[in-house]
């Protein structure tokens, strides 16, 4: 709450800044804002100096208490070193003091509205005698900015629950030049069906609601619309929309204008009071809505649409339609079925418009995917005649609380708070559900099933309606660093729930989504459900198939994929190759998150004792070796005959592209977080990787090298705007880098970084800001509470968090199976200086997932001075060797049915041997010294597969030694490569397959490797 002392938006009426200081019409250009005009109103004080300037604004008489703050947003214009972000408005007191020098440049985005709250209560008993603009330009150059909204204020901070801290309009400030966030305000219940949302512009199914680019000539934001939404992203756009708008006098399309000061943005209720005396509000159930439209003098209208098959009935005080919105990559989206009632009759109305004579009008919705039947169930379930909105909204409450309300915070501040529970609230809302409760059971329809032929209809999808659960709406390759982790960590149950329903899109489409819109779009890189499935099962969540999600991951691994859709890009030669070639697009990244989710599959193989699996990923899981070049110290792309894409003299680590996904050479130096021991290694020790991260820290951004991307994305002038080197916080890819310090013995630093970044980077909440970038599903908020409790899940498929300083002097978080964590700090600062778990001295800088899950009190003592404490985490490798994965013997063959088997040993699954006999025998004589083998593997073809068969060896190709016999084997898909290990390794120069047994008329296999140290 506040209360002002003094305020000027420097509009007509408003106080008016002494002689000398400008005021316009705001600036010229912003990615992100409404140009020419303030941030409020049309009129805002510019700034330009070349040299330090102070000017006294205005003379003012107001005394100051504690809870007395200087308030403005000030919008820096772009220079080539940032000068204008040291701008800033200051007080004088009556003593003819100031406040200390402010320090809060590095906040400040240019081109960009910036918040900034300065708290005067160490001047409590001081009168404010002048307020004053102060620049102190760094260099010689001249630097100009806006300031609008300077407020002096009393502001009293209210107890709340945790979801009343949130702000669901918080990311929202954005725009498809410049994120910061790429968010909209959802109302609805966690991990639901339907999201509920304001829109600023009807016509687009990407950027629903902008906070204020899109406000209206007198600088008044305005909505369009109220939105039926699933949107998982903008850039994936949104499907099944719906639109409905209340309005008095002439029934037409004029967007409404508000102020944000009169909006409630909660995510179980948001409401607003329009310039016209309308006041809408809206609360959520899973799959319907309620809201509520007051009108002025008692008469109004409700407009739908545009929409399909819209149908109004008056008499009946209801409507139904459907939609079948989608967007380019909403793929697997069929029809939405939609359904809804007034509590009043309409006196009138028209095309598409229903007119009432009353103050207050409620209107219910309902929806399904399934049927115009099942959308008038689902609503009549949800909320059944005489519910009243208070009640609907209670109950979406409850929901978000008994969440959000797990974790209680003491020590952090007001815009802490909102960070922190409007982070959890974003996790919360992602994955939806896409499923529904029937008179037959819980059933959906498959986004998976491809079903041309069946067209839907004003009443029934065309879709294949099945049994069972459906999650949807997830891109994996943002969400598994740290979403998926923290839902392991606070809600298991809910957790393993969400995986069966994508478990379910395995066992109907035979493939989980890289990025789940709701189907099988063709977006990002990795298949990081590989990842985020197995750390949850190795963190105790139970509650899902897990034979099923490791045979979905085993195929994302070992299966070349049918089309683009699904699996991993490159497969049918990196298997083999040890390596993604060039010529798959951005190969780098997808080799590199290859290794990670490996890594992943191999811990959860062993749990499940699936011992050769194990063996085999964990070797695959140190490949990132084969793509390092010794020469430049980075990653980078190698042709199909093994050479690097650049040459040294040629590579430039800070070009974005080419191998690389939404990055550079850079940011995917240290893209090895499950065995950053093995990094430093091969960077020569953990002296040299610590060096490397502080060049990479200190190492501009420029945002002006493009590469292959032909232009500048938006990620780059975001990554450049931070000024932490070229570290990218703004983009994922980026997120774990400051805890790879830790692999360099090196913490506090890693404590510093990391430091900088929540107490930086997530600024602006109240101004729809809030992130540096994309808040993809929850990831980037994930990030912050993870990092702010002190925790974060380093490498992900394996059940241990890195250790950082809490930012709150406690947290208790209380854990679904009864037990609490308690995580306490002893000052403000941000080196750990030591700790002690449950009493005990805790030297280690990690903590395993079972110490937490028990019950564990975390006495943190933290320090302003670094200090060294913290051994390093675990890695894949150990000691100073250097990652050596296992590769494959090079020789030559022959079949003895005389089949041509070159086909065999040609790095590439698309081709394949068809044998003459049913059970032929090949025999491979090494090219050089033998080597060990420990493992080999054999690729399946697409017609008879082996079913039986002995490896043999021999030293001269006389007498042989069998090394290893198999029987009853199956290969579960069409050119499969599954691994077998040797009980001892075998060194010999003749190998021996012998197919004792084959399914199929005509044995085929794809590849045979002997793969030896």
């Amino acid at each position: 709450m506040i209360a002002s002392r003094f305020f000027t938006s420097f509009e007509e009426g408003d106080p008016q800044p002494a002689a000398g200081a400008e005021v316009g019409g705001g600036p010229a250009h912003s990615p992100t804002a409404k140009t020419g005009v303030g941030f409020t109103g049309v009129r805002a004080l510019r700034y330009a100096a070349a040299r330090p300037r102070r000017t006294r604004l205005f003379e003012v008489d107001i005394p100051v208490t504690e809870r007395t703050e200087l308030s403005y947003v000030v919008f820096p214009e772009r220079d080539e070193d940032y000068g204008s972000t040291h701008a800033a408005i200051d007080v004088e007191f009556d003593d003819g003091g100031g406040l200390p020098a402010w320090t809060g440049g590095r906040t400040l985005y240019p081109d960009q509205w910036n918040l900034v709250r300065r708290p005067l209560g160490d001047a409590a008993g001081r009168r404010i005698r002048a307020i004053v603009l102060a620049v102190d330009p760094p260099g010689p150059a001249e630097v100009t900015g806006w300031f609008d909204d300077v407020r002096v204020a009393e502001r009293f901070t209210e107890r709340r629950d945790a979801v009343d801290w949130v702000r669901t309009t918080r990311g929202t400030h954005s725009s498809a030049e410049f994120s910061r966030g790429n968010t909209f305000p959802a109302t609805a219940v966690p991990n639901g069906f339907n999201f509920w949302t304001p829109v600023t512009d009807a016509s687009s199914t990407s950027w629903l609601y902008e906070y204020h680019r899109r406000n209206d000539d007198r600088n008044r934001p305005a909505l369009a619309a109220f939105a039926l939404s699933h949107q998982a992203s903008p850039w994936m756009g949104d499907r099944h929309t719906f639109h409905l708008l209340p309005g008095v006098g002439k029934a037409d399309r004029a967007a409404l204008a508000f102020g944000h000061e009169n909006e409630i943005d909660r995510p179980y209720h948001y409401g607003v009071r329009f310039d016209n005396g309308i006041v809408a509000d809206l609360a959520p159930s899973d799959h319907a809505a309620m809201f509520r439209f007051t009108f002025p003098d008692r008469r109004g209208w409700v407009r739908f649409g545009p929409a399909s098959g819209l149908r109004l009935h008056p008499r009946r005080r209801s409507f139904t339609a459907y939609t079948s919105v989608r967007s380019r990559l909403s793929k697997g989206a069929r029809r939405m079925f939609v359904c809804g009632s007034f509590d009043r009759c309409p006196s009138g109305g028209g095309p598409g418009h229903a007119e009432f004579g009353v103050e207050t009008v409620h209107l219910v919705m309902g929806t399904s995917l399934i049927s115009l039947q099942e959308a008038w169930r689902n609503l009549n379930r949800e909320i059944p005649r005489g519910t009243t909105f208070e009640q609907v909204r209670r109950r979406a409450r409850d929901q978000w609380q008994e969440l959000l309300g797990r974790i209680e915070l003491d020590g952090a501040t007001d815009d802490e708070r909102t960070t922190f529970y409007s982070g959890l609230y974003r996790l919360f809302l992602y994955p939806n559900s896409g499923h529904e409760d029937t008179p037959y059971g819980r059933r959906h329809a498959s986004p998976v099933i491809r079903r041309r032929r069946r067209p839907s209809t004003r009443l029934t999808t065309g879709a294949k309606v099945l049994p069972g659960p459906m999650s949807v709406n997830n891109g994996f390759w943002d969400t598994y660093r740290t979403a998926w982790p923290l839902y392991a960590l606070l809600t298991p149950k809910r957790c393993g729930e969400l995986i069966e329903g994508f478990v379910q899109q395995y066992r109907e489409g035979g493939w989980i989504a890289r990025w789940s819109s709701p189907g099988y779009a063709d977006l990002m890189t990795g298949t990081s459900s590989d990842a985020a499935f197995a750390d949850a099962y190795l963190k105790g969540v139970r509650n899902f198939d897990i034979h099923a999600a490791y045979d979905a991951a085993i195929k994302n691994a070992t299966v070349a994929p049918p089309n683009r859709g699904v699996g991993r890009k490159g497969s049918h030669e990196s298997i083999f190759l040890g390596y993604t070639p060039v010529s798959t697009p951005e190969g780098l990244s997808w080799a590199l998150e290859a290794c990670l989710n490996d890594f992943a599959i191999a811990n959860l193989a062993e749990v499940l004792e699936r011992h050769d699996e194990a063996r085999y990923f964990r070797q695959r899981a140190l490949q990132y070796v084969n793509h390092f070049d010794g020469r430049t110290g980075f990653f980078q792309g190698r042709h199909r005959d093994g050479r690097r894409r650049w040459a040294p003299e040629r590579y430039d680590p800070t070009v974005w592209g080419f191998d690389y996904t939404e990055t550079n050479g850079w940011n995917m130096a240290f893209s090895v977080p499950h065995d950053g021991n093995g990094l430093a290694n091969l960077l020569g020790g953990r002296a040299a990787l610590e060096s490397k991260l502080d060049t990479f820290f200190a190492t501009p951004e420029t945002g002006r090298k493009p590469g292959s991307y032909g232009g500048i994305i938006h990620e780059m002038t975001e990554a450049r705007d931070l000024r932490m080197g070229q570290y990218a916080h703004s983009n994922q890819p980026s997120h774990h880098i400051p805890f790879m310090y830790l692999h360099a013995a090196a913490p506090a630093t890693a404590q510093a970084v990391v430091r900088e970044v929540l107490t930086r980077c997530y600024s602006g909440s109240e101004i729809g800001q809030g992130y540096p970038g994309d808040e993809d599903n929850g990831e980037m908020s994930a990030w912050y509470v993870f990092a702010a409790l002190g925790l974060y899940p380093l490498a992900v498929g394996s059940p241990v968090y890195v250790l950082g300083a809490p930012l709150f002097s406690r947290a208790t978080i209380g854990l679904e199976n009864g037990n609490e964590v308690v995580i306490n700090a002893n000052r403000r600062a941000p080196y750990v200086r030591g700790l002690r778990v449950n009493g005990e001295p805790h030297s280690r800088a990690w903590i395993r997932h079972d110490e937490l899950a028990e019950g564990a009190v975390l006495d943190f003592d933290l320090s302003g001075s670094p200090s060294d404490w913290g051994t390093p985490p675990p890695s894949l490798t150990e000691g100073e060797d250097l990652p050596r994965p296992l590769t494959d013997l090079t020789g030559h063959a022959r079949s003895n049915d005389g089949t041509d088997v070159t086909g065999l040993f040609d790095d590439t699954s698309r081709t394949q041997v068809v044998f003459r006999a049913g059970t032929p025998t090949i025999e491979y004589t090494v090219d050089g010294p033998p080597r060990p083998v420990e493992l080999y593997t054999l690729t399946s073809g697409t017609r008879g597969t082996p079913t039986a068969w002995t490896l043999e060896g021999s030293a001269d190709a006389r007498t042989w030694t069998v090394l290893d016999e198999r029987d009853t084997q199956n290969f579960r898909w069409p050119r499969q490569t599954r691994p077998f290990a040797l009980h001892e390794p075998a060194a010999y120069p003749h190998y021996r397959l012998r197919i004792t047994r084959a399914s199929g008329l005509r044995l085929s296999l794809a590849q045979w490797e002997l793969l030896a140290r």
